[in-house]
């Protein structure tokens, strides 16, 4: 290291972890993010995919459209959710040691774990605003559908001269495929799923060679994730491989997220009600999945040489 580069000091090991510098590093990681380009490409991507829900085909049922419609959206806001959780996470660490702010951060007394926990809060904050906001768009265009179907079945049915038990009936069926609080649940599993990812990537940016080394490896994760279940249990009940594909089965599992587990959003989709202890369930396993990856990141990170 020559004369003019700033020093490197690690925090004492003894030193007290602080929420406070936690903090203040998670909203410095959020101006950050904000500045990022590719945060208002996938924003406007996103807006595109869930405005365009609104041109879904007319089915013969109407709550079958707003089934499709549920699960147009839902799909556009995890894809926006799983690209920039690990698009914008992967970039941290490389764009903090080329802007020499990584060097400027640990030269005081800041526990990597600190730095690492800030940087993973910037990019969830800023995932639960952007989710937060596609939220409110959807339920909203949702709302406005349900409303346009509701009063042309109303509409329809009065014209065949049906009675008020008919229209009250195609009322709750109706309202049972829009808007619920099952899609809220079904929004919560989409962010825990991008925590879990976020959280994945940056813990591969802390031994990565570059940012598109990690985006590869997380993107292959990813995928992974959401076929591993279906996958093993393919093996397992055609008897395929024996003990080595269950072993290979097993350390996959160890290694990458079982994604589907968060899987509620076709339960959220078909008006299905979610119940709290389900809830309680992902988050729990997201919980786990974020304290391994930290733990792993912060022993990788520890004695990183910058």
């Amino acid at each position: 290291m020559s004369a003019k580069e700033p020093s490197v000091a690690k925090a004492p090991a003894g030193g007290l972890f602080s929420f406070r510098r936690v903090y203040v590093l998670a909203r410095h990681t959020l101006t950050q993010l904000t500045r990022m380009r590719v945060f208002y490409f996938l924003g406007i991507f996103a807006a595109i995919l869930i405005a365009s829900s609104m041109f879904v085909l007319r089915y013969n049922s109407p709550e079958q459209e707003l089934k499709i419609l549920k699960d147009f959206g839902l799909g556009a806001m995890t894809l926006f959710v799983s690209v920039f959780a690990i698009v914008a996470t992967s970039m941290l660490i490389p764009k903090d040691i080329e802007d020499r702010t990584l060097y400027t951060i640990l030269s005081k007394p800041v526990l990597r774990i600190e730095y690492l926990l800030g940087k993973l809060l910037g990019v969830l904050m800023l995932l639960g605003i952007s989710l937060l906001v596609m939220d409110g768009l959807f339920t909203l265009v949702l709302y406005l559908r349900q409303s346009m179907i509701t009063a042309e079945q109303i509409e329809m049915l009065q014209a065949e001269g049906l009675g008020e038990d008919a229209v009250e009936s195609m009322r709750v069926i109706i309202g049972d495929a829009g808007v619920s609080w099952s899609l809220q649940a079904a929004m919560l599993a989409v962010f825990l799923k991008g925590v879990v990812l976020a959280a994945l990537t940056l813990l591969i940016s802390t031994f990565a060679s570059s940012s598109l080394f990690t985006i590869v490896v997380s993107i292959t994760a990813f995928f992974v994730g959401h076929v591993q279940a279906d996958a093993r249990a393919f093996y397992e009940n055609n008897e395929i491989g024996g003990e080595f594909v269950r072993y290979v089965a097993g350390l996959a599992a160890l290694v990458f997220p079982d994604f589907q587990l968060f899987n509620i959003v076709d339960a959220a989709v078909a008006g299905e009600v979610i119940g709290w202890g389900g809830i309680g369930t992902i988050g729990a396993i997201a919980a786990g999945y974020v304290t391994v990856y930290m733990m792993l990141a912060w022993y990788s990170f520890f004695d990183k040489e910058l």
